[in-house]
């Protein structure tokens, strides 16, 4: 019973005291993994406002867009490199900026055209279906599992088509919707449209009180 105690009372003089530890940072917490996502989406939703609108205020909506840019590759930093299990190699570190920065402004080009449709008709209907394209191209060549094959697949066709009948769809809308965001049909404030060759009446100016005789005075009775 000695000798048992004797080793006990070693080992509890061997082992350290226990430390408080700053809890190890978890890649995989809610936190981090909103964050992350968070930064993807709000790089891509300045993006969108910014492409869609450039043509309102240039100097304004550039800088939007670079912020926006700017903001997309910190979120493609913090969830490739950071989150991420495994950190890809240099090479691989460049491409994936690369693509990811080609794939925000996919995303932008899609979501900004759909939203600001009505708008900018044309505009939109140039930038969806291309942001489209962009988007898979830039996905393909970002993602881990994503091969060259993958452009010339069953799923890409599918995507050019859509693409090609968003086009059409779009343009076809595009050409009843004027410049300024709205409608060819002006009409009335009452909802009956004007006719080009009335006139309207003008009304007669109001009449004016006869002038009072001008007070010299003197009076006009003898």
């Amino acid at each position: 019973m000695t000798r048992v105690t004797t080793v006990l009372d070693s080992e509890r003089r061997q082992t350290p005291p226990t430390k408080h530890r700053r809890p190890a940072f978890d890649k995989k917490s809610l936190p981090a993994r909103y964050s992350g996502q968070m930064l993807y989406f709000m790089g891509a939703a300045l993006i969108a406002g910014a492409v869609v609108h450039y043509p309102i205020d240039p100097s304004l909506y550039a800088i939007i867009c670079a912020v926006g840019a700017v903001v997309f590759l910190l979120g493609t930093l913090v969830n490739e490199f950071v989150l991420a299990d495994e950190r890809p190699a240099v090479r691989q570190a460049f491409s994936l900026v690369a693509f990811s920065l080609l794939l925000s402004f996919g995303v932008g080009m899609v979501g900004g055209g759909i939203q600001h449709f009505e708008q900018f008709p044309e505009r939109s209907a140039w930038m969806t279906p291309i942001g489209l394209l962009m988007s898979y191209v830039a996905f393909v060549a970002k993602d881990s599992k994503g091969r060259w094959r993958h452009l010339v697949s069953p799923f890409a066709a599918a995507v050019v088509v859509t693409s090609a009948l968003t086009w059409l769809g779009m343009m076809a809308l595009a050409g009843t919707i004027g410049s300024d965001g709205h409608s060819h049909d002006h009409g009335s404030t009452t909802g009956t449209p004007a006719k080009p060759d009335q006139v309207p009446a003008e009304s007669a100016p109001p009449t004016t009180a006869p002038a009072k005789p001008a007070q010299d005075g003197h009076s006009h009775s003898h």
